[in-house]
């Protein structure tokens, strides 16, 4: 039976609120990578592995076979029962004593919110048609900003008056309650677009679909790119605001939750409605718009970055990452446009695994790196490490203080110009592939 536009509407706006949810854990271990820093005595390379690489190993590991079992069986109770275990592992964060602890629990929040990331975009292909996927997608996608705005704000006041443990506490009943609510209203599409062929195609032939069409081949490698320059940017940003402008906690939080939340609701709303009005001519600009704006964005992006004044920085740093933030939904619509309904969330799966694994979780540790070699040569000796490490380096006004907030902008203006490099890809693509819709028919 074919959803209603109430039903349809309903199910998108629960599904977009719980992909915030699954998105809030990435933003609040941002927000208290300083306090983390402080009470764990461990280094931005550290905090890169803690908010990237252990993450994306056990969201990668866990993300293939969820969604192969999503192919067959319920994606709403898939979606909104790992929302619910991801949930209550946010909050077991309040018992950790060491940086092992915290390690291992992110590795479980990781793993579980790989259920809610291919169900839920599978679940969204299935409830829109061909012609409004793209736009339908970007509005699931909103569930990033709304978890920039509601995690920054929310998570950076609670973590300058209670600490970082009451944070994830917080986030975690929040969460529990989203999925409950989740449970009840949300309906499961019929699946459309299904054949014999598509029911048997397995992970590698999906794989093969992907890997063997040069536009998607290009897409993806660009879209990794862009991972990289994303997670690695966004993991240092609130540390950026609090080192080289004095913010607390909660107003550095602030700070991050309006850039990256304005910014990506924009960015997703101009990428989707933008591609998808393109894409009536050519479906190829799918690909090619995104593409664009990465090309924009970045060097916008860098010149806001090296600003003195926050009044200047920030609306400079917005303006560009309007542009950048416009890949996810066309992306993904350009995945499924090749795939059948069952095959979609292995596709999903396989895209953000991609993603994740080099994007996630090689973006934070390696810009974690960058930042300590260029505050170790802004320091003057080889001896940051030590004498920095801990609360020592968040002294306002020390050369331990300056040299971090000087590792910490390079780093972050490195990683956004990969963009450039990724766009170039995705431009590339579009011009030698073919449209989605003509490889579809020769699927």
């Amino acid at each position: 039976m074919a959803m209603s536009a109430s039903t349809r509407r309903t199910a998108l706006g629960l599904l977009a609120t719980i992909y915030s949810f699954s998105f809030i854990d990435r933003v609040v271990i941002a927000l208290t990578a300083e306090q983390l820093k402080a009470d764990f005595s461990i280094s931005d390379l550290e905090i890169g592995l803690l908010s990237g690489t252990a993450f994306a190993i056990a969201n990668s590991v866990a993300a293939l076979p969820i969604a192969r079992f999503a192919e067959t069986y319920s994606r709403k109770w898939i979606t909104t029962g790992a929302l619910m275990i991801a949930s209550v592992f946010a909050a077991l964060c309040v018992l950790t004593t060491s940086f092992v602890q915290m390690l291992v629990l992110r590795m479980g929040i990781a793993a579980s919110t790989a259920g809610v990331e291919s169900p839920s975009h599978s679940m969204v292909s299935d409830m829109y048609e061909p012609a409004k996927r793209a736009s339908a997608m970007s509005i699931l996608m909103l569930g990033i900003p709304i978890a920039s705005v509601i995690g920054s704000t929310l998570g950076g006041a609670i973590a300058e008056s209670y600490g970082w443990r009451a944070t994830f506490l917080a986030v975690g009943v929040l969460g529990v309650a989203v999925a409950a609510v989740s449970m009840i209203f949300v309906r499961e599409p019929a699946r459309v677009d299904v054949s014999v062929k598509e029911d048997r195609v397995g992970i590698g032939g999906v794989l093969m679909i992907l890997m063997c069409d040069r536009c998607m081949r290009h897409l993806l490698i660009g879209v990794c790119i862009m991972g990289l320059g994303t997670y690695g940017s966004s993991t240092f940003l609130p540390a950026f605001f609090s080192r080289s402008f004095g913010l607390g906690p909660g107003n550095a939080g602030l700070a991050f939750g309006l850039l990256n939340g304005i910014g990506s609701f924009v960015g997703t709303i101009l990428g989707g409605f933008g591609a998808e009005y393109l894409a009536r001519r050519d479906q190829r600009w799918l690909v090619a718009f995104p593409g664009v704006g990465a090309i924009i964005g970045a060097p916008i992006y860098v010149i806001g970055l090296f600003q003195s004044n926050i009044y200047i920085a920030f609306p400079i740093m917005l303006v560009g990452s309007f542009f950048l933030f416009m890949v996810m939904g066309p992306a993904i619509t350009a995945v499924h446009s090749v795939l059948g309904s069952r095959s979609r969330a292995t596709g999903s799966a396989l895209f953000l695994l991609m993603l994740n694994l080099v994007g996630q979780g090689l973006g934070p540790p390696l810009a974690g790196y960058v930042s300590d070699i260029v505050s170790a040569a802004t320091f003057g000796s080889a001896s940051f490490a030590t004498e920095c490490a801990g609360a020592a380096g968040q002294i306002a006004g020390s050369q331990c203080a300056s040299a971090g907030a000087a590792g910490v902008r390079y780093a972050i203006a490195i990683f956004v110009l990969l963009y450039l490099w990724s766009g170039a890809h995705l431009l590339w693509g579009a011009r030698n592939g073919k449209p989605p819709a003509e490889r579809r028919a020769m699927a």
